[in-house]
Order: structure tokens, then sequence, then C-alpha cells
């Protein structure tokens, strides 16, 4: 993936980015990912995909799904999310971007809703696999015992993983 276009977005920009985060995410999010004083860069690719950077360090990808926090917040543990855990033996599929399937989940924050952006995480070190997003509201996915209920958006497999490794 290369880079197609890069610039530094103004503080009024800034202001409308973070009113349009906040639809889809609570102002905690907005202070984890942008801190108080922060120079945020927005990077178009080639592919047509939208990055934003702050302090020159990837934090958001901007996808038809949403705003969907890059991986490595969550493996670091810099961003709070709503999670799903899933069973070992389950790891292999979802980090190949397979959607989450209701017999692969151990755990379920009671709390996600519908369309919701969520953590998927594995249930021995509760490590981040990748991001998903809700297909049902937490409760409806307890009654379930089969067929995919998360669906899978940004693993360590994909472009935009292979991207933030060699981006500076």
């Amino acid at each position: 993936m290369k880079i197609k276009q890069r610039h530094f977005i103004r503080k009024s920009e800034l202001n409308v980015l973070k009113d349009e985060i906040l639809t889809q995410y609570d102002q905690e999010f907005i202070d984890q990912v942008f801190p108080k004083k922060s120079n945020v860069e927005l990077i178009q690719t080639e592919s047509g995909d939208i990055l934003f950077a702050v302090n020159n360090e990837l934090k958001l990808w901007k996808s038809k799904y949403g705003y969907i926090p890059v991986l490595t917040l969550l493996l670091n543990n810099r961003v709070d999310l709503k999670t799903i855990v899933v069973d070992f033996g389950a790891v292999r599929y979802v980090t190949n971007g397979a959607d989450v399937m209701r017999p692969g989940i151990t755990k379920i924050d009671p709390t996600i809703k519908k369309d919701d952006i969520v953590k998927i995480e594995e249930e021995t070190k509760h490590r981040a696999l990748a991001v998903g997003k809700a297909m049902f509201d937490a409760s409806e996915m307890e009654t379930k015992t089969s067929g995919k209920v998360v669906k899978n958006l940004h693993t360590i497999q994909d472009s935009i993983w292979q991207f933030e490794k060699q981006f500076k």
C-alpha cells in the first residue's frame, strides 16, 4: 500500500473530525486517541483508504463501517473498546479475517449494541486479535447458538496492519 497524499489538518477540521467520531464513540475514546496537543495528519493511500496519524503515530482508519482504531492501539491497551472474547479454536480463523461465529465466543461485553465497533480478543492472554462490528446487541448474541455475530473489519493479516508496520 502506497501513500497517494498526506497533509496535516487544521484545528477547525480536527473539531469537525472529532464531532464526526463522537457519533460512533464516546468522549473517553476521543481523549485517548487525540491528546491535548496533537498534530493530526490525514493520509490517503493509492487504494483509497483514509488513515489518521496523531503525533506521527497511525491511530484511525476511516472505512465504510466508520472510524476503526488500528490494532496496535488495542494491543498496547491505549484505547478501550467493548470486547468479545473468543476461544482458542477461533483464533486462527479470526486472525485470517473470518467473521466471528457464535459458537467460538466465550464472553460478550453486556453493553454491546448492534453496529458497535468491538475488540475481538483471545481468552488465555487477552490479546487483541481483530476489530469487528457487532451484528447484534449483546443480549441477542447471548441467545444465539450459531451463525455470524461479529463482522471482522481489521486483523493482523490485512493491508492496514502491513501499512502500519512500515509507516513513518
